[in-house]
């Protein structure tokens, strides 16, 4: 009987090291699952939705009018307006003249109209050699249009202009400098 009492007695103890062992490790794993876990901040009122790492392609008839990539973006609901950061936005080209792409700081994409306003350090370049900077430009979908008000440098192979104002048609690659042009022409490389 001693035995058997023994053997119950240490049954017991084992089981009741076991049990606290279980509970010590399982409140030390929880108390440090809280401490890692970071935070998220609320979003404001006026923001629907927050993505990062964002790609969007617009399409018409099955062709591809543009990409539009950002590191992160917001959308508003009440103004149907999505507000992107790290901006990359590429405009499909032929095979002469290439794509071309502009990066911004930051973009609103108007929802309605599939406008793209670009901000902040805005700098476009094409395969073919084409750039220009500016501080703003805006994509006018409806006519496949890029213009801007601001004070704007444009070179490529054979010119460099400055000057107040731009519009840029993307299907025929004609570009106009609306006011205070100065430029530079190049002649033809012989070749």
């Amino acid at each position: 009987m001693i035995k058997a009492n023994k053997i119950r007695h240490v049954l017991a103890v084992a089981i009741v090291l076991v049990a606290l062992y279980l509970v010590v490790s399982l409140a030390l794993n929880v108390g440090n699952g809280r401490k890692g876990d970071k935070v998220l901040p609320a979003l404001p009122r006026n923001i629907e939705l927050s993505l990062k790492n964002i790609h969007y392609t617009e399409t018409k008839g099955g062709v591809k009018k543009w990409d539009l990539y950002a590191e992160q973006g917001e959308y508003d609901k009440g103004r149907d307006v999505t507000r992107l950061k790290g901006v990359r936005f590429i405009l499909p080209g032929d095979a002469r003249s290439g794509d071309i792409t502009l990066r911004a700081d930051q973009a609103d994409y108007l929802n309605a109209s599939k406008d793209v306003v670009l901000t902040g350090n805005v700098v476009a370049t094409s395969v073919s050699g084409m750039r220009f900077s500016t501080g703003h430009v805006s994509y006018l979908a409806a006519r496949s249009l890029i213009t801007t008000d601001d004070r704007v440098r444009y070179s490529d192979d054979r010119f460099d202009v400055e000057g107040v104002g731009m519009e840029l048609s993307v299907k025929s690659r004609e570009l106009r400098i609306l006011q205070d042009v100065r430029a530079v022409v190049r002649p033809a490389a012989k070749g």
